[in-house]
């Protein structure tokens, strides 16, 4: 697989200094091969109007699922043109839904939804039902462990936010995060290791939320900034339940170094109190967090702070590429983060423009991390 991957990376960089070599032929070659890609792409595409719907079949890679395949989906909704003429940041609307089972017996049913109603209402949310065989490595910042507990998890959740626009940069409303899961231990291992027990199976989590946003495009930015700010309390649901609170802050830059070589930076701080599952600690690791660590469950705790950026380059025709790295730390108090122990990743990956006119990417990733940890991550919009 890492062959492979290299074999592909270097083929888009050939083809791009075989576009500076010799301007004529590769004119001609890259109108020819566009027509190519547009063609077949437009046997799973319909358009109408500012509307664009597309499904594809899909096959992904995860250190933690294996091997998976299923269907995407992708709605995009543009700005009415009337619209577009006043609007300083572009912003659709687009829904990501797909459906996929892996070669370790997961089943994810995921909706990821970003919508801008009218009367400046956004509503951002994901809706996931997962069927999840995983692996348990303990609580804390120095759980490197060869042998994890295995156990089963159940999983139907709503998260997300929805805000009200204030000015064009400014938006206030509440986050939310509903779940309803229930896991079983496979048996604890020969270190007595074993999966906490649960108590209440449905949390239902609500607070305050703020987000400032200056990004030129919320899909694919070239420049600006975002930011948002949200708290969120978990009521008990009797004597013996979880209850706990959590805030995060998170905080993106993205600027154009040079025509299209963009930097993208992001800078996440979370931090949690109170008597809470093991999977509502902050994690590191994921398709978005940390690309590298194979288990989003490998580190995690009540506090969390991570620094990744990324450098994002136009190559050929709809294919772009990227290297990107980042690193981190888990911590039971904000006040006990150190240096020692950091957890770092670095990694590449090819982006296909999926949606010309809102550019949205199809993404494929291949990180590494401090330990010989790895991933291919493959899934659609950007890490951040």
């Amino acid at each position: 697989m890492k062959v492979r991957f290299i074999a592909v990376f270097l083929l888009l960089s050939y083809l791009c200094s075989a576009q500076e070599t010799d301007s004529l032929t590769v004119s001609q070659d890259s109108a020819q091969s566009k027509n190519i890609i547009d063609r077949v792409m437009s046997l799973f595409e319909y358009n109408r109007g500012r509307t664009s719907v597309k499904c594809y079949p899909s096959a992904g890679i995860d250190p933690a699922s294996g091997i998976s395949v299923g269907i995407l989906s992708l709605v995009s909704i543009a700005p009415k043109e009337s619209e577009r003429k006043f609007i300083r940041f572009y912003r659709p609307t687009s829904i990501s839904t797909m459906a996929q089972y892996s070669t370790k017996n997961w089943l994810n049913l995921k909706s990821d939804m970003i919508i801008y109603a009218s009367h400046g209402v956004v509503v951002n949310t994901v809706l996931q039902y997962q069927i999840s065989p995983d692996k348990f490595y303990g609580i804390g910042n120095d759980t490197l462990n060869t042998n994890p507990v295995k156990f089963d998890m159940k999983d139907l959740r709503i998260s997300g936010n929805v805000s009200k626009e204030i000015t064009s940069t400014f938006y206030l409303g509440f986050t939310f995060d509903i779940s309803h899961r229930k896991y079983a231990s496979q048996g604890m291992n020969e270190d007595s290791l074993d999966v906490p027990a649960q108590k209440n199976s449905l949390l239902i989590g609500f607070g305050p939320h703020f987000t400032f946003d200056r990004r030129d495009n919320i899909n694919y930015p070239t420049h600006g900034e975002f930011v948002t700010v949200g708290v969120k309390y978990f009521a008990p649901h009797n004597d013996d339940a979880y209850s706990f609170y959590s805030v995060e802050v998170d905080a993106r830059k993205f600027i154009t170094l040079y025509k299209d070589l963009i930097l993208a930076l992001q800078g996440f701080v979370g931090t949690s109190e109170g008597d809470m599952p093991f999977y509502s600690l902050f994690q590191l690791g994921g398709q978005s967090r940390l690309r590298g660590l194979s288990n989003k469950y490998m580190y995690i705790d009540k506090n969390a702070v991570y620094v990744q950026g990324e450098l994002r380059k136009h190559i050929w025709n709809r294919f772009s590429a990227v290297i990107f790295g980042g690193f981190g730390n888990t911590s039971p108090k904000m006040s006990d983060m150190r240096f020692e122990g950091l957890k770092y990743v670095y990694g590449g990956g090819i982006r296909f423009q999926s949606d010309t006119k809102n550019n949205i990417n199809l993404r494929l990733d291949y990180g590494r991390g401090k330990f010989g940890d790895s991933g291919v991550y493959m899934t659609m919009r950007e890490a951040f």
